[in-house]
């Protein structure tokens, strides 16, 4: 991994100590038990399994097979900070890419690896920070962390990378400033010249936790913990919606939240 702009990480003296007992595919310290990494043939048994994911799945797949058909697989990356909506799409990205490397094969290189942009948090949890890290090999992420400004940061990432000319986003249309977007859609003025890709813009959040379930994506332990929507340490707790005192960590896991309106009901808001 690769970091650029500088920048300091936080410590993180609140970080949850709970042990509770993971979810099949979630990571944990130690990794989770071995289970065949087969990411094409985990899309394919669910696209043809007849599962109410699946034509949304099919849809989201297609729009990725039509970027790496755009721009080749050597100009497209990927957004990822370990979130589960762009760990979904990290899954489904590892399986197009094989699916064009199989339809394709002399442009493409084995093996398989994406170029990745981490946009961190300084403040960003120890645990999302590992659960990053566990992904690079799994998923053959060339994976460049960086802090601070946004604009910046992609400057850096594409002057580093100047053959990238698409970036997967896995930005959903409940997430701020995301109802109007559309799957391929140009930076604003003034930003680096890029080509943004949504493929899960009309996912819901029952809909993600049903990908990783089907799919059998590992996740970020911090979902087991309660929490819904990871941001910073100093703007995110667990989702209070999720609070059981009966639960060993005193929440139930994020899969458990049956209302996606109150997803984001566990970052703290700043004070005007």
């Amino acid at each position: 991994m690769t970091t650029l702009n500088g920048g300091t990480a936080a410590t993180n003296a609140n970080a949850p100590t709970c042990t509770c007992e993971p979810s099949s595919y979630a990571f944990v310290s130690p990794p989770p038990p071995t289970h065949q990494f087969e990411p094409l043939a985990d899309v394919r048994r669910v696209l043809a399994s007849g599962s109410p994911l699946a034509e949304l799945l099919r849809e989201s797949y297609n729009i990725i097979l039509e970027a790496l058909n755009r721009y080749g697989p050597e100009g497209v990356a990927l957004s990822f900070n370990g979130g589960k909506d762009c760990t979904v799409l990290m899954h489904l990205m590892y399986a197009a890419r094989e699916q064009h490397a199989q339809e394709n094969p002399t442009e493409n290189v084995r093996p398989i690896r994406i170029k990745t942009l981490y946009v961190a948090h300084t403040d960003s949890f120890p645990e999302v920070d590992e659960f990053v890290a566990y992904c690079e090999p799994r998923y053959g992420l060339d994976l460049v962390k960086i802090y601070g400004p946004m604009r910046e940061g992609i400057q850096s990432f594409l002057d580093r990378y100047p053959e990238i000319h698409a970036m997967l986003v896995g930005t959903r249309r409940t997430d701020p400033f995301g109802e109007l977007l559309v799957p391929f859609q140009p930076t604003d003025n003034g930003w680096p010249d890029l080509m943004r890709v949504h493929p899960i813009l009309d996912w819901d959040y029952a809909q993600i936790w049903q990908a990783m379930d089907e799919l059998r994506i590992p996740h970020c332990v911090l979902y087991e913990h309660g929490y819904t929507s990871l941001g910073g340490i100093e703007n995110t707790q667990p989702n209070p919606v999720l609070r059981n005192p009966d639960a060993r960590c005193g929440y139930d896991p994020a899969h458990k939240l049956t209302d996606g309106g109150k997803e984001r009901d566990g970052r703290i808001k700043k004070r005007p």
